[in-house]
């Protein structure tokens, strides 16, 4: 009998540690979001105002963060 096939290595350069800078990406986002709603309100603009404001500053935010990773990982690459 042989033993069944191995799967592929990763060729992830970032050892492993990408879960915890995308728990760190989504909460830095949730922060930026409320941030934002929270002074929006203070604003006298309305919840839902506040609310939509807040959804878009966690949405620029996250896909800045994401599109932050691949361009670091270019740049290391150039070194």
């Amino acid at each position: 009998m042989t033993p069944p096939p191995s799967l592929p290595r990763s060729t992830d350069s970032t050892g492993g540690t990408w879960f915890p800078w995308l728990l760190v990406m989504l909460l830095f986002s949730l922060l930026v979001a409320a941030c934002t709603g929270f002074l929006k309100r203070l604003g006298g603009s309305t919840p839902v105002d506040a609310l939509l404001a807040g959804g878009t500053a966690f949405g620029g935010t996250a896909l800045l963060c994401l599109a932050i990773v691949p361009t670091i990982q270019q740049l290391r690459r150039r070194q």
